[in-house]
């Protein structure tokens, strides 16, 4: 696993070359995700730069990038794991390939020789982002995998294009230095936590979309809209619980048998619930068939909050599988110290507040391994999220006026006490009768209904929703399923799970040197998934009943059947407590409401509310915090690590007073 770097001149007339010092930068500022090497390449033209740093996960001698192909024509950055490399690799030397490495990188630059981009990209099964450059074609070509697991940024203003595996390392490039906040998307971030791909926190700067590449010419213009080489697609099979249970038996031990492709040490982020258990269980089966004496590597992290931690469930499944197992307990003073490195980290607003201990889970972990699987991915191909059972009741709503259900249920919500907060959000989005708005306003901040009283009138005049309406819109339709709960996990699939929990995902282990491989996400087995009938995954009060009933046999029912807590932070009383400081002197402050997005008196309503325990906003407060901390770091500063210490000078004091508690 490793980040990657690259620039394009597209028309040499207009463009320079990439300076040394902006290139040795770029990749700098990236060193985190790939601690054990640096690698870089120039076109002998100086039209073309790929870099890279390596985090040496396989084949740990001859692996090292930027790689090309026996007569140096086709060149490749990559970032990632190809876990049917050999498979593939078998198949092109019976075409006349020659190897010089074991490692699967070299798949990439042979299988662009032999089938091209879009189908050598279909072809892939794993999690990659990859740069392949032809010489000879003088064409830049960049690939995403189907899921999205692994980031690729780019930008192009007609004369040269820049690819990176993080925003900050393009934006070290000076055509940059002027770079714009894409204000649609702080009006996105309130209410999904996220900026709907393929825009980004900047105006111009793009996410390429999961299972999508797109192919650049020199001299040539950017394509208006990258190629789809796979996206999964739902055609519900008649099957019964049994078969089902099965056959994702056999397709989840297959997968994860793969996915323990390694030349150094691996582990598993075990959470205590079903999917990064049932994780465990796989690997310490295949440990026994195989013979293998060394014990699965167990990490689990909780709060020093009883009620907040799932560690005593973690602990139990160590146990029960004898796991090599490893705890850490987060506190708010490491919250409140981290804040500003970690949001740093992230690249964009951090709207997933577990992604903080997740690093500190990561980083205690990268004393012991370097790989990690984990269950992320499951609840949206299995239907695992409570959010999936209550919006089936919306159709229950559907006959009346949408005006009458919106004041109805919103009554209701306001209504409900402070510690009714769950069951006030859901009142809230039911009252939204338009499916894509209300799959928008699930998990949110704010729904859409609360986003326009947060926001500004000068920014509802110039940019609504932010564009989410038309954006989820598109997407539900883009669905070829009929089914409600099929449209709401596809929904979820091209939104929340890439934009935002993948990311949370990606940042927080590879800013610890860590490589996470997500098993539930392996494009296989979201196609399986997407063949069961709803009843096998959604059915009344009942979820991910398939995956459920292949848990019991390696899991214990209680562990299973429990009510799930989930990674949830405790915010609601630090921001009335410890964090009311911190609060006070950078979202209440003039700074931060002076910008221009915020009705100001909304906002100080919505924290004094919060403080004297009225309506809990714990996740809307949250989210504009981190708005304005990412704000400080790559828009008031230049985004460079350096930026992390300016920025945390800004609010020393109630730092110091927050850590001094």
């Amino acid at each position: 696993m490793c980040g990657i770097a690259g620039y394009l001149r597209l028309r040499p007339e207009s463009s320079a070359p990439i300076s040394p010092n902006v290139a040795r930068e770029m990749l700098a500022v990236i060193r985190r995700r790939g601690p054990d090497g640096e690698g870089q390449w120039r076109s002998a033209d100086d039209l073309c730069w790929l870099g890279h740093r390596r985090l040496a996960i396989v084949d740990l001698h001859t692996g090292d990038q930027p790689m090309c192909n026996e007569d140096a024509t086709i060149w490749t950055v990559f970032n990632g794991e190809i876990y049917n490399f050999a498979a593939l690799r078998a198949e092109l030397e019976a075409q006349g390939h020659r190897f010089k490495t074991r490692c699967d990188t070299e798949v990439l630059v042979h299988g662009y020789e032999q089938w091209g981009l879009s189908a050598l990209a279909a072809r892939l099964q794993g999690i990659f982002a990859f740069a392949v450059y032809d010489t000879v074609e003088r064409t830049l070509s960049l690939a995403r995998d189907p899921m999205g697991v692994k980031p690729l940024y780019w930008w192009s203003d007609g004369n040269a294009l820049l690819f990176a595996s993080e925003m900050k390392s393009l934006l070290r490039h000076p055509a940059l230095r002027d770079r714009r906040v894409n204000r649609a998307g702080v009006a996105q971030v309130l209410v999904t936590r996220y900026v709907s791909r393929p825009n980004t926190m900047f105006d111009g700067v793009s996410r390429l979309p999961e299972g999508c590449c797109i192919a650049v010419d020199v001299s040539g213009r950017v394509p208006p809209a990258p190629v789809r080489y796979w996206d999964v697609r739902y055609r519900s099979e008649q099957i019964d619980l049994e078969e089902a249970t099965e056959q994702l038996d056999t397709l989840l031990k297959r997968t994860v048998d793969m996915q323990l492709m390694s030349d150094v040490p691996l582990g598993v982020q075990l959470s205590g619930g079903v999917d990064s258990s049932l994780v465990v269980a796989l690997m310490d089966s295949l440990r026994r068939e195989k013979g293998d004496p060394a014990r699965v590597k167990t990490f689990s992290v909780g709060f020093d909050v009883a009620e907040f931690s799932e560690l005593g469930y973690a602990r139990k499944v160590a146990e029960r599988y004898g796991t090599e197992h490893h705890e850490i307990t987060v506190g708010f003073k490491d919250f409140a110290e981290e804040l500003p490195f970690l949001a740093w980290i992230y690249d964009e607003p951090m709207g997933e507040p577990p992604g903080i201990p997740t690093y500190f889970m990561c980083r205690e972990a990268k004393k012991h391994v370097s790989v990690m699987l984990c269950g992320e991915g499951a609840d949206e191909q299995f239907g695992g999220y409570s959010k999936y059972m209550f919006d089936q009741f919306s159709a229950a709503l559907d006959w009346m006026h949408s005006g009458v259900r919106n004041v109805l249920l919103r009554g209701l919500a306001s209504g409900l006490p402070f510690k009714g907060r769950r069951l006030r959000s859901m009142a809230e989005i039911l009252a939204i009768a338009d499916a894509p708005r209300r799959f928008a306003s699930w998990y949110g901040g704010f729904d859409t209904e609360l986003q326009a009283s947060v926001l500004s009138d000068a920014m509802r005049n110039e940019i609504g929703d932010g564009g989410l309406a038309q954006t989820f819109d598109e997407i539900v339709n883009s669905c070829d399923s009929s089914s409600a709960l099929d449209r709401f996990l596809y929904c979820d699939v091209h939104t929340r799970l890439v934009d935002d929990i993948l990311v949370k995902s990606d940042r927080m282990s590879m800013g610890a040197g860590i490589e996470a491989r997500v098993p539930f996400l392996d494009h296989k087995v979201v196609e399986f998934a997407a063949t069961l009938p709803q009843h096998l995954k959604v059915s009344g009060l009942s979820s991910k009943i398939v995956l459920k009933r292949l848990a019991e046999r390696y899991i214990p029912r209680e562990t299973i059947y429990r009510r799930k807590v989930g990674f949830t932070v405790p915010l609601t009383r630090w921001f009335a407590g410890p964090w009311r400081g911190l609060i006070d002197d950078v979202l209440l402050s003039d700074r931060c409401l002076d910008r221009g997005y915020y009705n100001p008196d909304v906002v100080r309503g919505i924290v004094r509310n919060h403080v004297q325990s009225r309506v809990d906003r714990e996740q809307g407060i949250w989210l504009m915090l981190v708005l304005e901390i990412w704000h400080r770091l790559f828009v008031d500063d230049d985004g460079s690590e350096a930026a992390v210490g300016r920025v945390k000078a800004d609010f020393a004091r109630s730092l110091d007073t927050l850590l001094a508690a």
